[in-house]
């Protein structure tokens, strides 16, 4: 089966948000007048002896992810001949990984200040944190396309998904440290607070078509964990659920810890090396716990297909998918625990590398990867970095992500005095041209900063000697405005 006449606008509606890939804030990590690339890395200091960002937008957040297919990809499936307009469904499932996913982050940094003193750097924050992200398998489509027939006869498919939904809290410690003239270590530790999750932990379907009589036998396992500080999901009495908006405020027992590490290198006067590990943590789920199970994950149920009898003319089809339903869930058995669960935090790595092209301009290249579902989902973004004086600075990019060549970024930030104002956007190109968009993302706020480097593009914590040996020269405090 290769042919759907009815699917495709479906699919382009569909396409809107599934064609939009992954992006971190790429943009903000080589912007080094901007405080919030520590969040990327703890050892990028700003170039400023303090700041504290605008109490409830310093830092305001979206990032929307796929790994799927997007508009582009489905109009290239489309055939048009003899007056007919047909989606090849084929030609769209070479486009998939084996495995898939789709997210949604957004954060929201309701207070963030840090400041130095000589070499060290301290800093804190306190953000909310929630996100959604699902993982599907390519299979699922081809057993879709092909259903229980042709190269499908015979064959077991093993359907994996996943899913994560999450909101917690954030309290943050950043520390950096500059160990010698030439790196610079940071770590941040924080205490995290869970308000609300619901993880797929396993979900697991097997299907295999008999080849004798084309029926199907089905096994299923299942594990789903869920907990809110809010309120119970499931009462015990049998009744609704039951939330309370303050228990968001006070009152949290769903606890856990998150940790960042990062350094950065100076290799040479104009060569600068640095990486990251962030997000390292865990938070054990303790309150208002749900925890349903399959409690016969190893049962199989055949199914050979809808009756059909040439002397029944009125077929109750509802009622039929009804008792079918019942039959399934009853022989696979779903059954509800109470109890605590830990789940970890979605880790990411970045490797970063800034090259000094002349005064007040640089080229970089960052590697990032997520870990997510036994897997590295990584991204390259190659970018410019242009401050010509002291007020203004700009961060512009392309990154390649997702099978997809073009998604340029940019980061600018803006200083009036001490008012700091900044946005970042991967992929602004997607509102404009959502065919071949496959990331997006923007972020943006206000600081104040104070004790900036009096120079254009001096950073306070790699600044070089006259001399050009890599050795960084003593800090004049009449240098600091």
């Amino acid at each position: 089966m290769q042919n759907y006449k009815q699917p495709i606008i479906l699919a382009l509606l569909l396409s809107v948000f599934s064609g939009l890939s992954a992006q971190q804030n790429f943009s903000l990590y080589h912007t080094e007048s901007l405080p919030q690339r520590m969040s990327l890395n703890p050892a990028l200091v700003p170039d400023a002896k303090w700041f504290i960002g605008l109490p409830g937008f310093n830092s305001l957040g979206m990032q929307v992810a796929n790994t799927g297919f997007n508009i582009n990809e489905i109009s290239s499936s489309i055939d048009v001949g003899n007056g007919d307009t047909l989606l090849n469904l084929n030609k769209l499932l070479n486009v998939l990984s084996n495995q898939n996913y789709i997210s949604l982050k957004l954060d929201q940094t309701w207070i963030n200040f840090g400041f130095q003193a000589k070499k060290h750097f301290f800093s804190a924050n306190l953000t909310d944190k929630v996100g959604f992200k699902m993982g599907y398998p390519k299979d699922l489509f081809r057993f879709i396309i092909d259903g229980n027939g042709g190269p499908n006869l015979g064959e077991t498919f093993d359907f994996r998904f996943s899913a994560d939904l999450y909101h917690y809290r954030e309290f943050g410690l950043g520390y950096a440290y500059r160990l010698s003239d030439k790196l610079t270590l940071g770590t941040k530790v924080k205490y995290l607070q869970g308000i609300s999750r619901a993880e797929l932990k396993q979900a697991s379907l097997k299907v295999r078509t008999r080849p004798e009589d084309y029926a199907f036998e089905v096994n299923s396992n299942v594990e789903l964990n869920m907990a809110s500080s809010l309120g119970e999901i499931l009462p015990a009495n049998g009744g609704s659920p039951a939330f309370n908006e303050m228990g968001a405020i006070k009152g949290i027992k769903n606890r856990g810890w998150g940790l960042d590490l990062g350094l950065e290198y100076a290799l040479s006067k104009k060569l600068n090396l640095s990486g990251s590990i962030i997000d390292l943590g865990y938070i054990n789920w303790t309150q208002n716990c749900v925890g349903i199970r399959s409690s016969n994950p190893n049962a199989t149920y055949v199914y050979e297909g809808f009756p059909i009898s040439s002397a029944d003319s009125s077929l109750d089809v509802e009622g039929y998918f009804a008792r079918l339903a019942d039959s399934v869930v009853g022989m696979f058995g779903l059954d509800t625990v109470r109890r605590a669960f830990r789940s970890t935090l979605s880790t990411e790595i970045l490797l970063g590398a800034s090259y000094e092209l002349r005064k007040n301009l640089k080229v970089n290249a960052l590697f990032y990867g997520d870990l997510y579902n036994k897997r590295v989902y990584g991204g390259l973004t190659l970018g410019l970095y242009w401050r010509p004086f002291k007020a203004f600075s700009v961060n512009v990019n392309n990154t390649f992500y997702g099978r997809a060549w073009l998604n340029p970024g940019i980061a600018l930030a803006v200083n009036a005095g001490a008012m700091q104002t900044y946005i970042s956007a991967e992929n602004f190109l997607a509102p404009v041209l959502p065919a071949i968009a496959r990331g997006a993302a923007v972020r943006a706020g206000v600081n104040f900063t104070f004790g900036r480097a009096k120079s254009r593009g001096e950073n306070l914590n790699n600044s070089q000697d006259k001399g050009g040996n890599g050795k960084a020269a003593p800090i004049d405090p009449t240098s600091i405005q």
